[in-house]
């Protein structure tokens, strides 16, 4: 029988409802397997077992519940995203002993619907490149992605159910891949993000992963108080796009999308090859323009003040965006604004686009995040994406699919995710 640390928030609920899931176990079992893998892993930025033990005794889980409430349910806190009783340090040496007032605005309202912080989870510097200690728990040679990386690892390898990421070029989509985990970036300006560390506010978007879609479709009901997710929706026709970076995919990669769209047509659904906006890279261009120019804005404090203790990629990233001009900046802005418009026509015919989610596998070493190429064009044109752990590389390490919706029609992707979920099989 599995400990209950190994099952899905689907399952999980499924068993309080019925009256079969101890609470108390749940987190003991959690426990022990972050005391068990953490020395190898590393998921976790703040960790303190007494601490969670303290925080459910002092739950009331008597208290009525209604449908798919989080009651009890334990989650992972990207560690840029504030906590009124946890350190939040954002990946930086600067931040190391601050302690916020009041809660994220996201993490206030899972706890208002019960679910309980386990921990904090591992981010880099600001949520960008430079890397944290966090180790890819199926290889603990590779790295897990970045910047969620800790969240992505500790859902991967059973320490919780679920946790809070974010996305800004591929913060979400590449640890998810590279960990074999679902992962789901909501529409740009799906989810409240006050009390967050911003990078880019043309381009940050909230993230979750779990190990089931069914699990982001419940997530999702208890926090925009939807009265029943939707659990599947088989779609008449799906958009193959191989993006311009299609020659960077390994051929792992490019067999597995081909192989997925295969499946996709074998079920009755029509797919067609199609390419989005510019036959150029100038989408991901794009998104390096706008991202750079914001964060040498929004991180001026540090990189004037405590420069020192700023990494050489943050502070080369800060010096690129301090030489956009106004004009390319705007210039980028344009280019975003009027794909999207383009894209709406897009989603008027099919259900969803599949792309890559990564190049390939997670490259060995965790000195790098690895390469966000796959995401960059997607993230700026500010829909919702979902990464399904569909395969495996060479070595043995997970590969994935991703799946695009309509912007704010994050519900409607999900449908699709679970249908596909259950087409391969995962």
């Amino acid at each position: 029988m599995s400990s209950l640390n190994e099952l899905s928030l689907t399952e999980l609920i499924a068993r309080r409802l019925t009256g079969e899931l101890d609470i108390q176990q749940l987190v003991e079992d959690c426990i022990q397997r972050i005391n068990q893998r953490e020395p190898e892993v590393q998921a976790f930025q703040y960790f303190n077992a007494d601490q969670v033990r303290k925080s459910y005794l002092s739950q009331d889980m008597n208290l009525e519940h209604q449908g798919t409430d989080l009651l009890g349910i334990p989650f992972g806190v990207k560690d840029i995203m504030d906590t009124w009783d946890m350190p939040t340090g954002w990946g930086s040496p600067i931040y190391a002993d601050h302690q916020p007032a009041k809660d994220a605005g996201i993490v206030a309202a899972l706890r208002s619907c019960g679910a309980q912080v386990m921990g904090k989870t591992v981010t880099t510097e600001f949520a960008y490149f430079y890397p944290g200690k966090t180790r890819n728990p199926k290889n603990t040679s590779h790295t897990p992605g970045g910047s969620s990386q800790g969240s992505a690892a500790a859902v991967a390898d059973f320490m919780i159910p679920f946790s809070l990421g974010s996305q800004t070029a591929a913060s979400v989509i590449r640890p998810a891949a590279f960990c074999g985990v679902v992962g789901y970036k909501a529409s740009h300006g799906e989810f409240d993000l006050g009390g967050i560390c911003s990078l880019s506010q043309s381009m940050d978007s909230l993230g979750m992963f779990v190990r089931d879609v069914q699990d982001l479709q419940i997530i999702r009901s208890v926090l925009l108080g939807c009265q029943s997710p939707q659990k599947t929706h088989q779609p008449q026709k799906v958009g193959l796009v191989k993006t311009p970076h299609w020659l960077d995919a390994s051929e792992a990669t490019q067999q597995l999308l081909t192989h997925t769209a295969e499946q996709i047509r074998g079920s009755g659904t029509d797919v067609v090859e199609l390419h989005i906006g510019p036959q150029d890279d100038s989408l991901t261009e794009a998104q390096k323009t706008i991202m750079a120019y914001e964060v040498a804005r929004s991180r001026a404090f540090e990189y004037h003040n405590y420069i020192s203790q700023v990494s050489p990629q943050m502070c080369a990233l800060i010096e690129d965006g301090k030489h956009v001009s106004r004009q390319a900046y705007v210039q980028a802005l344009q280019l975003a604004e009027s794909s999207r418009q383009q894209l709406i026509e897009v989603f008027s015919d099919v259900d969803f686009l599949l792309a890559p989610s990564a190049i390939g596998e997670a490259p060995v070493g965790i000195d790098s995040t690895g390469d966000p190429v796959f995401s960059r064009m997607w993230n700026l044109l500010g829909g919702p994406a979902v990464t399904l752990p569909a395969g495996t590389g060479p070595k043995g390490l997970p590969l994935g699919v991703q799946l695009i919706g309509a912007k704010f029609q994050d519900d409607a992707l999900l449908g699709n995710a679970v249908w596909l979920q259950n087409q391969l099989r995962l």
